[in-house]
């Protein structure tokens, strides 16, 4: 409604509201200046309808009272707007002019005269000044972050190229994986298709031999017996019983052996199953497997993750590196028997076992069993236990492979079954030392440290799981009968000192 009644109120020429309107002998309304304007041009023409004005024009006194007064309601009201959208005090009412920094508000001249006297006190836009000098300085990483962003230079661009980039070397070794496994099957196809050949060759071989030899000795009778029918009737007759004989002779045994037959089983009997145990002594099991974005920059991990020590060279990570100086396993175990072998060989300073993964493992933490962490540690010719004691101890043969064992025995005084770690000499099964009282329900990573530049710890390979497996509940079994046998053994001696000695 406002912005028709603002249309009919504006001039023609200036579309501004009207300026002493003057009225034309035509009808047509414009502001006097707008029309004088127009004149010194066109000689005195309608601007809108073009017909020329004879008579001179009058002033539209109803037009621009109705214009003066649209015009006078239309300030106020944007006076009254801005009078509004003002900030002032909830105090006072009046507008807000000054600043106070000790009480960090917006106060009026009433404020400041009264309650902020002796404050610190500026002007309202000397501190909006300052204030979004602060935040234009506080937003600058942001806006830099976000050009950093948009450019692909952050720290999140670099760690999605290095994403790329271990997915491309991911997919190299794969291939190359894939390649040894066809390599592999192709040749052992081969020399299974040239043994079936052969055996073919040799069955056939033998029998269409022993065809020929038939044919040889059953033509030679045939002849024998056709001669014999040939003879004089008397001397045929003489000799009648020996040529049927030798007739009947000539029938030979239909049936073969089946070992002259091929043996199927030999060929395609668990196939799949014989060339996967075939391919295990070409492609290893490793019951550990190091995580590569646990290792700190400076370690060499193999391609099979199983071998681990220092080099000289820097690794590319786009996540830098700021715990503890070990890597981990890429699984834990949790409750159950779990071991695995690690080669050590003659390096004399290194660390291995296990350990908890937190959420604060990027911080470094002494590495004791206080803290999660349950190893053995090489130094020199001691070793020592993750205590927060220091305690070492001497071993007389230095064992070249260490067992990891983590899993529950049986402790006499008891039939509770503790989580224990032990760490056995893989070489005569003697037990290097152990941990007791292990937590339970807790996934438990294995950890190793190299600490010699040019030695490495290795994951031995071992047989595959399920094999694995039963070997593992064979052993549980064998030690809980153990166990029971020292237990019951233990009864019977209390018992006869006890009840023995009344007899």
């Amino acid at each position: 409604m406002a912005d028709s009644l603002e249309d009919d109120l504006s001039c023609p020429v200036c579309c501004e509201i009207y300026q002493d309107p003057q009225l034309l002998s035509c009808g047509h309304t414009f502001c006097s200046k707008c029309l004088q304007k127009h004149w010194t041009v066109n000689t005195r023409t309608c601007p809108v309808c073009r017909r020329v004005s004879l008579q001179e024009p009058v002033a539209n006194l109803a037009l621009r009272d109705t214009s003066e007064t649209y015009q006078k309601e239309k300030e106020r009201q944007k006076k009254e707007s801005e009078s509004e959208s003002e900030v002032r005090c909830s105090q006072h009412g009046e507008k807000v002019k000054f600043f106070c920094k000790t009480d960090e508000e917006v106060i009026c001249l009433k404020c400041r005269k009264e309650s902020h006297r002796s404050h610190r006190v500026q002007l309202l836009a000397q501190a909006a000044r300052q204030h979004k000098d602060r935040i234009k300085a506080a937003l600058h990483p942001a806006e830099k972050a976000l050009q950093s962003l948009k450019n692909g230079t952050n720290k999140k661009a670099e760690i999605t190229k290095y994403i790329q980039s271990q997915g491309h070397q991911a997919e190299r070794q794969i291939k190359a994986e894939f390649e040894k496994f066809h390599h592999f099957l192709k040749k052992e196809e081969e020399a299974r298709m040239t043994a079936l050949k052969r055996d073919v060759e040799k069955k056939k071989g033998k029998l269409e031999e022993s065809i020929e030899q038939d044919i040889l000795l059953l033509s030679d009778r045939v002849r024998e017996v056709e001669e014999e029918m040939e003879s004089e009737d008397a001397q045929f007759l003489q000799n009648y019983n020996f040529v049927l004989q030798r007739a009947r002779q000539t029938m030979l045994d239909s049936e073969l052996p089946s070992a002259d037959l091929i043996n199927m089983a030999e060929h395609v009997g668990n196939l799949g199953y014989r060339v996967w145990e075939k391919m295990t002594n070409i492609f290893h099991y490793y019951p550990v497997l190091l995580d590569l974005n646990s290792a700190p920059e400076d370690f060499f991990i193999s391609d099979d993750l199983a071998s681990v020590g220092k080099s000289s060279c820097i690794r590319p990570n786009p996540i830098g590196f700021h715990g503890n100086r070990l890597v981990l396993g890429s699984e834990g175990y949790n409750d159950g028997f779990h071991c695995w072998n690690i080669e050590v060989g003659n390096s004399k300073h290194w660390t291995l076992g296990v350990c908890q993964r937190s959420a604060d493992m990027d911080l470094v933490k002494p590495l004791t069993a206080e803290m999660g962490f349950w190893g053995l540690k090489r130094k020199g010719d001691s070793y020592m236990l993750l205590t927060s004691y220091k305690y070492s101890f001497k071993i007389q043969k230095k064992p070249r492979t260490v067992q990891v064992q983590l899993g529950g025995w049986f402790t006499l005084g008891n039939l509770n079954i503790g989580r224990m770690v032990r760490f056995v000499d893989v070489s005569d099964g003697s037990v290097i030392a152990c941990y007791r009282r292990i937590p339970q329900g807790v996934p438990l990573f294995p950890f190793l440290i190299p600490e010699e530049r040019f030695s490495h710890l290795r994951i031995a390979p071992t047989i595959p799981p399920l094999i694995l497996e039963h070997v593992v509940v064979e052993r549980q079994k064998t030690q809980i009968s153990d166990y029971l046998m020292y237990f019951f053994i233990a009864v019977l001696v209390i018992w006869s000192l006890m009840f023995g000695g009344n007899k």
